[in-house]
């Protein structure tokens, strides 16, 4: 009678013990579902944010599996202080051997989480300028200017003051024209209506732009404006400022406008 109820009660334990298993993983893919369909919805380019989810899925399985097996091992007398113990010296010398291969991986889900950059984003991380070609779990690669590839831990990045270029929406567009003093009056309001022309039927550069008489320099009469163009990336940038230089380049020589360089006069005088 003793065996059949002990046999009933380890089935029952069994049974308990499954149970709590499965319910366990059914709550764990509950929030996976819902920490997907979150990502899904705040970021656009979420494949490799995604790609991290089984981790953690399988991360925290692992450690649900460790806790209900180290609680049925205190339910038959087993001894858990020394194993807790045992476990602990072993974590820590664990986590002191990979304390940098951690912090990487915390480094990426917060690059890719926060959405500091993208795969393609130009940015500037302290003093590398480049774009963003690959995000591991690691380290982030860098194409820089010169079409060098540079990798950059991830634990480092994610404490790095970094400058996402690609998500500016306008870019400043500004520039000093130096005319020379001999310019007529009529001709230096001239220019100054130039200016305030090519920027107005310039469609790349928006309405908010300024043109103004700057300052009388040691060898030039200096006009200067300030602008925003439509984009933030630089390619963008650099072909809208070349057609806006190019412009006032041809406008001011065909309107006859000089150009100031810098010139020393100096006299001499007769003492005879």
């Amino acid at each position: 009678m003793e065996f059949i109820k002990s046999n009933i009660n380890t089935l029952i334990e069994i049974v308990i013990i499954i149970f709590v298993i499965v319910a366990s993983i059914k709550i764990i893919d509950f929030f996976d579902r819902k920490i997907r369909e979150n990502i899904k919805k705040r970021h656009e380019n979420s494949a490799r944010l995604l790609s991290f989810c089984p981790i953690l899925n399988k991360i925290a399985k692992t450690i649900v599996m460790l806790i209900i097996a180290a609680s049925v091992m205190q339910a038959h007398g087993y001894s858990m202080t020394s194993l807790v113990a045992g476990f602990g010296i072993i974590g820590m010398a664990v986590s002191f051997a990979a304390k940098e291969s951690i912090a990487n991986i915390f480094g990426s889900f917060a690059i890719l989480y926060d959405k500091i950059f993208d795969l393609g984003d130009y940015v500037i991380i302290d003093s590398i300028e480049g774009t963003v070609v690959d995000i591991t779990l690691r380290s982030t690669k860098i194409r820089t200017i010169d079409n060098t590839i540079i990798t950059l831990p991830n634990n480092v990045v994610a404490n790095a003051v970094v400058t996402n270029i690609s998500a500016i929406k306008e870019r400043r567009l500004g520039a000093t024209i130096g005319v020379t003093y001999e310019t007529s009056d009529e001709k230096i309001q001239k220019a100054i209506q130039i200016l305030k022309d090519i920027l107005t039927s310039n469609e790349d550069i928006t309405n908010n732009y300024r043109v103004f008489l700057k300052e009388l320099n040691a060898s030039s009469i200096d006009i200067e404006f300030t602008a925003y163009i439509k984009y933030g990336d630089l390619d963008n940038f650099r072909r809208v400022r070349e057609n806006v230089l190019t412009e006032i380049i041809t406008q001011y020589r065909k309107e006859g406008i000089d150009f100031a360089f810098p010139s020393q006069s100096i006299y001499l005088t007769n003492e005879n």
